[in-house]
C-alpha cells in the first residue's frame, strides 16, 4: 500500500469507528451501530475483546436490556437479559439456556493506536 492509500486507509478507519476502549471501563461492554444497521455489542474479558451481533439466537432479540449490560455477574460470560442464556466471550458458543449449542454472530474487530475500536477489514 503506498503512503497515499494508507493515509487514506487510516482515515475511513477513524470515521468507521464503533466505540473507544474506555467506552469499556464501567460495564466491560459496550453496545454499538454498525454501518449495516444492525445492533452491535463489544465485550472485554481478560483483557481481550470481543464483538458480537447483539442479537440472541434463541428468539432474535437483543441481549441487553439495560445499556451496556452483556456480561453476567463476574464478567466472564455474555447472558442474555430476556431469558438468562450464558456464552463464551471468545467464540459466542451458547454454553446454558434454550439456546444450547448454538453461537452469537461474531465481527471481526481491530483497535486503532489511539484505542477506537473499528470492525477489521476482511
Amino acid at each position: 500500500m503506498n503512503r497515499i492509500d494508507a493515509t487514506s486507509a487510516e482515515a475511513h478507519m477513524r470515521d468507521a469507528r464503533l466505540a473507544h476502549v474506555t467506552d469499556l471501563d464501567a460495564t466491560g461492554a459496550a453496545a454499538v451501530m454498525l454501518p449495516n444497521g444492525r445492533a452491535g455489542f463489544v465485550v472485554r474479558v481478560h483483557g481481550q475483546l470481543h464483538g458480537y451481533e447483539n442479537r440472541c439466537p434463541h428468539r432474535d432479540s437483543r441481549l441487553d436490556i439495560d445499556a451496556n449490560r452483556f456480561l453476567a455477574d463476574g464478567g466472564e460470560l455474555i447472558q442474555c437479559a430476556h431469558h438468562g442464556a450464558l456464552f463464551l466471550p471468545e467464540n459466542g458458543e451458547c454454553v446454558a439456556g434454550p439456546c444450547q449449542y448454538d453461537s452469537l454472530v461474531p465481527l471481526a474487530l481491530a483497535i486503532d493506536d489511539d484505542g477506537g475500536i473499528h470492525l477489521a477489514s476482511e
